[in-house]
């Protein structure tokens, strides 16, 4: 009997494994489809012998009220039907458990104190689960409509958007969505997200989550930087703050405050405003901040003004105070030659006739489209934001013939200047130069960036002034590194007397900028690097006798030499940040770490407050003048994530 069961499953084997070599024999290539088709088929004919290998067939197990008895009730969660659930533990046990003996022996392994209880017990602690089975399905969809608020709310902020959009925009394509892949009942659950109001609740209890969550973290007695630049929006004058902490694994740079102020305020009085804030509200405390940046300007953050001088004192000088790199940096490009100048002046004015009027710039957008050229408009020139020039100078450049055109169509004087041969060469190389001043500006930017890699990127553009100046001044002057300027002049016939003239101004501007580099970056400022360049990299340091010349106490210095001899923070030093690095080793080398923490802490510039600026002119509009913003700057500007849970577990809508 056995032989007769093992020869029919050969059977179905071998038939298997004809379909399989017979379709990849007709195709020439294995085709999934014909190998399934031809399987089916054998298996079909062979359906005789498939009861020998049939699984028996095992129903489902009903519940029965019986089992009351031994604490089990049935289950009335979805997709959980016919499965035990225990009143007491509100276990759910599998459909094979629906036994007297298998829920009996739960019953006296996991509850034996209840084995006497009478049923009337189990019947009570029965109505409660259910009451709390149905709270809990409500509770669950409400929970879930909530968060999803909260979700869109947050968006909503990030994105700078009004807060008409979630109900205008948002939930509109939503429900169109929904109801496209799946129905309109599903689609009906949506109409729960917010309105207008309720967007601004959401946000509203977002921002302060995110601002009790940051303060908190500063209350800990952690040290801090900040870095403060004030500008005028839309009626008032605003103060911004930014923070920067070690937290967790590294450095964390946050919004902390805007503070809107009277134009009319006194140093005193606005340092009256930003302790009534930081120590008044938040209740930090001045000692714990390490590092003041400001953007220089005399009247309100500048060194010797009266904000700067106060905080200096509060802290006890314990704090550092820097002045902007990215601001040094654009005061030492202002000085240039008078030539050039006249140069530049003349291409501001060329821009302000053309976005003077909506109709010329509209104009020269529908001439410069028609041209197929590369950009239709031109940009303005400001001195708020740092090194506009070498945007508009480019844009000129690239458009200084279609511009000609035009201006001669408009009969403007000013096309005579594109005419000239001389100021265009001068053009291009102004338009060099500000570019690569343009792209130095962008390397200061950006967050997490420290101290070290700004004075290297400084110090190099200061060696790379000199070495043009020393290509210039050679018997055969290289242009490479001005590439309009090069290609102009290779392009056009350029007198010989005429290109020198145009070399030694630009050898006079190359110098001028030299000197002023010199004098915003002297050397002696970066002496404390100097003296701390084990911070940069703490492994250059393996012989004893260069520790020795570091200037370190002994401690110091020996645990410089056993963190110099570890090849395995070798290599976190060379995948992590240079933050980071010592904030891990913290706890094996505390004398080191805390001094390399407190060298790096402060900002080296006011960037994030310039993106601040940016983020309050696009919500802050005249037509919303009166709007302040302060919650959503906090949303769109926070670096720390809502902790969603905490917030589901408050009211939908706060109480009236």
């Amino acid at each position: 009997m056995d032989h007769f069961f093992f020869k029919r499953k050969r059977n179905n084997e071998v038939k298997y494994s004809e379909a399989c070599s017979s379709s990849t024999v007709g195709s020439g290539s294995v085709n999934s489809d014909n190998i399934e088709k031809n399987i089916d088929s054998n298996l079909q004919t062979s359906s005789s012998f498939e009861p020998h290998f049939k699984k028996k067939k095992v129903s489902a197990r009903r519940y029965n009220e019986d089992y009351l008895k031994y604490g089990f009730i049935k289950c009335e969660k979805p997709f959980e039907n016919d499965r035990p659930q225990c009143v007491i533990c509100n276990s759910i046990l599998a459909n094979e458990s629906l036994k007297p003996s298998k829920l009996k022996r739960h019953l006296e392994t996991q509850h034996v104190e209840l084995i006497d209880k009478p049923l009337e017990y189990f019947q009570r602690k029965k109505k409660d689960v259910k009451l709390s089975t149905q709270f809990l399905s409500c509770s669950t969809v409400s929970e879930k409509a909530l968060l999803s608020s909260y979700l869109v709310a947050y968006r909503v902020a990030k994105e700078k958007m009004a807060h008409t959009a979630a109900e205008k925009i948002i939930l509109p394509a939503c429900l169109d969505m929904v109801r496209t892949i799946f129905d309109d009942k599903s689609a009906d659950k949506l109409k729960t997200l917010p309105s207008d109001n309720t967007v601004s609740l959401r946000i509203c209890t977002i921002a302060e989550h995110l601002e009790t969550m940051l303060i908190s973290r500063l209350q800990s007695g952690i040290d801090f930087a900040i870095q403060l630049d004030e500008s005028t929006d839309v009626g008032s004058c605003t103060l911004l703050v930014y923070v920067r902490y070690a937290w967790q694994d590294d450095f964390m740079e946050d919004f902390l405050c805007c503070l809107h102020l009277t134009s009319h305020l006194s140093g005193l009085d606005i340092f009256a405003e930003l302790e009534k804030c930081i120590v008044g509200q938040y209740k930090l405390n001045w000692k714990n901040c390490k590092g003041i940046t400001s953007d220089g300007t005399a009247d309100v953050t500048g060194k010797h003004s009266r904000v700067i001088k106060k905080l200096l004192e509060v802290t006890n000088h314990g704090a550092v105070w820097n002045h902007c790199f990215i601001h040094h940096e654009a005061f030492a490009s202002r000085e240039i030659p008078q030539n050039l100048m006249e140069v530049l002046k003349n291409a501001v004015k060329v821009v302000n006739f053309i976005k003077g009027t909506s109709l010329n710039s509209q104009l020269l957008e529908t001439f410069c489209s028609e041209m197929g050229t590369n950009h239709t408009h031109l940009l303005y020139h400001t001195k708020v934001r740092w090194l506009s020039r070498g945007k508009i100078l480019s844009r000129v450049y690239e458009l200084r013939n279609e511009i000609h055109i035009f201006l001669v169509e408009r009969k403007s004087h000013l096309a005579s200047i594109f005419e000239d041969d001389i100021w265009v060469t001068k053009l291009a190389y102004l338009t060099d130069i500000f570019s690569i001043l343009n792209e130095l500006s962008l390397k200061l930017q950006g967050k997490n960036s420290n101290i070290f890699q700004h004075v290297e990127r400084i110090q190099g553009f200061r060696k790379t002034l000199l070495l043009w100046q020393a290509r210039l001044k050679s018997n055969h002057p290289s242009y490479y590194m001005f590439p309009r300027f090069l290609q102009h002049i290779e392009e056009n016939i350029i007198n010989e007397t005429i290109l020198k003239e145009i070399k030694l101004e630009i050898l006079l501007h190359l110098t001028s900028l030299s000197q002023t580099f010199n004098l915003f970056f002297p050397e002696e400022k970066f002496e404390t690097l100097r003296e701390n360049c084990w911070v940069k990299d703490p492994f250059a340091f393996r012989n004893p006798e260069s520790i020795i010349e570091l200037n370190l106490v002994p401690e110091e210095e020996n645990e410089l030499l056993q963190l110099s001899s570890s090849y395995t923070l070798k290599n976190d030093y060379e995948t992590l940040s240079l933050s980071a690095f010592w904030i891990k080793i913290k706890e094996d080398f505390p004398l080191l770490s805390r001094k390399s923490i407190l060298l790096l802490l402060p900002f080296t510039t006011t960037s994030l407050c310039e993106l601040g600026f940016a983020v309050l002119t696009q919500l802050k509009t005249k037509e919303r003048s009166g709007l302040h913003g302060a919650a959503d700057m906090r949303v769109a500007l926070s670096s720390c994530v809502p902790d969603w849970n905490e917030l589901t577990n408050r009211q939908a809508h706060p109480s009236h």
